[in-house]
């Protein structure tokens, strides 16, 4: 069923032609990537489909039973509500509903036989029950922490949060609310891996029709299965999803370049046979020809709107071996450490990239380095002959007054304009493009221009927090390019697994305030994180936790004690599933719909019982695996 269509939509800003004739139709099961370099019109086309711009010509018709929601880039709702209280108006109709409820039943305590009340609460307890009310707020605590939101914080006001923590909760709105049609725009922009993995199961399991506007290309690889890529101010679609987008896009490219020259090299031919023959004998055949040219439609190449982009890093003098050094480090602010115990070198030439959930303090690390903060315990140490430099993900080194070129000329004040202007061109910026003020350049265009100051000058040592943050993919390949032929040693900060995949070599990822290393790429940590997961190998420190049994007994009575305690974890596991049963029944059946305070304590002492379930079938399964090697070792020979 058709949610929303657009025909021969016709749109320009100042002049510049955005849309012309573009057409687009959405079905309920469409799952869409929508991709384009930045400034090819993405959002402008989210907001012509939300109603919030209008076409210059051509119509967009949206279906009756369709509701729209769209995640913008920057935060719109109320800073004086709470996190909570923001995320579940978007059931305006459940809260109604609700208020409704408790309206009817106050009416009950002063008429309690009215049978018009009683009806009438009858049926809105069974329109609330049915429109998935008494879920709704365990659906919205799942949407919280999925996208990394830790619980203390559902009741703080919305001021209180960053600017990246509003936008996750601006999609957190989204996710819970009735919208039949998405469109989300860069939705993985402040989330981390995990809330990133997170949410491409969520929408997996989404019922609804949605749109992305992402750069993230595993993101899009999991999430969608059709791609809409603006190009020359139309929509060309790819039916097979991202991954096989990227494969038949490179070949449609080819086979048009191919008619391309295959036409232009025919249209010289017929424009040299006109010239030679126009005034001659074959003047009609001339004439003949003059108008097949006026009516042949002119093959155009598709990239009239990308503006390539080509970054070249260099690492100048050679360091010495040891580039980094860091021993027993404990990473912090004032006396709080965030990471303790860190210990890792880095060497010349090592392609390291750095993972970690929001806040785990990975900026730290990184501002620890460059010597910004101090230890609060151990060492770092850069090795002899090293250069840093160091791209941050606030691009606070940018000053919006400056143009373009002064931007650049601050980093060498003695270089020619000419070269400047040359540097500039492969990062994006030609002709007048280098005059801009920077406050007037798009997310993308900032980070490109932190990139090329960055790298102007020469150094053997790359720090980068967040680099792809805004770029578009065609950038960030580009810099995936650079990095590979760089010949110097660089540690990336990155949330975008695809760029790790390709540039990192070692990950050094923080976890429980503390810090390991995998010797690859992403993929091979993940691979080793889902083994841990699925199948965990047998912890080295068990045999150490069976001489703490053996430390007040010996060792010939830590048998039998690890097996009281199994009898005694499974019959306490008994009693409480027992409990939990009984609970469920309760709140299934016998509390009255009505009595809110009993639902509430109930769902409270269901929450708390499953809490202590899960730590006895953990603490069961290590006893169980205690009892196993405690046995295995009892029969091995002396």
């Amino acid at each position: 069923m058709t949610l929303l269509a657009g025909e021969n939509i016709c749109k320009e800003f100042d002049g510049r032609e955005i849309f012309r004739d573009l057409s687009f139709s959405i079905i309920d099961t469409d799952r869409i990537g929508l991709v384009g370099p930045n400034g090819i019109g993405k959002t402008t086309l989210f907001e012509l489909m939300a109603g919030h711009l209008t076409p210059d010509s051509g119509a967009i018709t949206k279906a009756k039973n369709c509701t729209l929601s769209y995640l913008e880039q920057e935060f719109a709702g109320s800073e004086e509500s709470t996190l909570f209280d923001y995320v579940s108006a978007a059931r305006g109709d459940l809260l109604t509903m609700r208020s409704e409820i408790r309206q009817v039943e106050k009416d009950l305590e002063e008429n309690p036989d009215s049978k018009p009340l009683l009806e009438k609460l009858g049926d809105l307890q069974h329109h609330f029950e049915t429109s998935g009310g008494y879920e709704y707020e365990a659906e919205i605590k799942a949407i919280l922490m999925g996208l990394g939101f830790a619980e203390f914080r559902f009741r703080s006001r919305m001021d209180s949060f960053s600017g990246g923590e509003r936008n996750r909760a601006s999609l957190a709105r989204i996710l819970a609310g009735r919208g039949t049609l998405l469109l989300l725009d860069e939705p993985t922009n402040h989330l981390d891996i995990d809330s990133t993995i997170w949410l491409e199961q969520y929408l997996s399991g989404l019922n609804k029709a949605y749109i992305i506007v992402s750069h993230d290309r595993t993101f899009l690889n999991n999430t969608v299965n059709k791609v809409w890529e603006l190009t020359g101010r139309k929509i060309e679609q790819y039916f097979n999803g991202f991954e096989k987008y990227l494969t038949e896009r490179k070949d449609r490219y080819s086979q048009i370049e191919h008619w391309y020259k295959h036409q232009q090299e025919e249209i010289k031919r017929i424009e040299d046979f006109i010239r030679r023959n126009m005034a001659g004998q074959k003047t009609k055949q001339a004439q003949s020809k003059m108008k097949y040219l006026s009516r042949i439609k002119r093959i155009e190449l598709p990239v009239e709107e990308r503006r390539e982009v080509s970054f070249r890093v260099d690492s100048g003098e050679r360091s010495f071996n040891l580039v980094l050094a860091a021993e027993k480090a404990d990473f912090g602010y004032g006396h709080r450490a965030v990471i303790r115990d860190v210990s890792f070198n880095l060497y010349r030439g090592d392609r390291a990239g750095m993972i970690g959930a929001n806040g785990s303090g990975k900026t730290t690390i990184i501002r620890s380095i460059l010597g910004e903060l101090d230890l609060l315990e151990g060492s770092v140490s850069l090795g002899q002959k090293v250069e840093i430099a160091y791209f941050d993900q606030e691009l606070s080194d940018l000053n919006d007054d400056n143009t373009v070129i002064d931007e650049l000329w601050q980093v060498d004040p003695m270089t020619e304009a000419g070269r400047l202007r040359t540097f500039l061109a492969r990062f994006g910026f030609r002709g007048e493009d280098v005059l801009k003020k920077v406050v007037v350049l798009s997310g993308g265009e900032k980070t490109k221009l932190a990139l090329a100051k960055l790298l102007f000058l020469p150094a053997n040592f790359l720090i980068f927090d967040e680099p792809t943050n805004h770029l578009d993919i065609e950038s960030r390949q580009a810099l995936e390019e650079a990095l590979l032929n760089y010949g110097g040693t660089y540690l990336v900060v990155s949330h975008d697994r695809y760029f790790l995949d390709k540039v990192a070599q070692r990950i050094l990822s923080i976890e429980g305030g503390a810090m390991r290393l995998y010797e690859g790429n992403y993929s091979y940590f993940r691979e080793k994180k889902d083994a841990e997961t699925v199948r965990p190998e047998k912890k080295p420190t068990s045999p150490d936790k069976i001489r703490q049994y053996a430390d007040f007994k010996k060792l010939s009575q830590t048998k039998g004690r690890i097996k009281k305690e199994l009898r005694s974890t499974d019959s306490k596991i008994k009693d409480h599933e027992t409990i939990l049963h009984r609970l469920e029944n309760d709140i299934t059946y016998n509390i009255p719909k009505t009595d809110w305070e009993k639902l509430t304590e109930a769902h409270k002492e269901k929450e708390r019982i499953e809490e202590i379930l899960l730590k006895l079938y953990d603490h069961l399964e290590e006893l169980k695996q205690l009892d196993a090697e405690y046995t295995e070792s009892d029969s091995q020979p002396d």
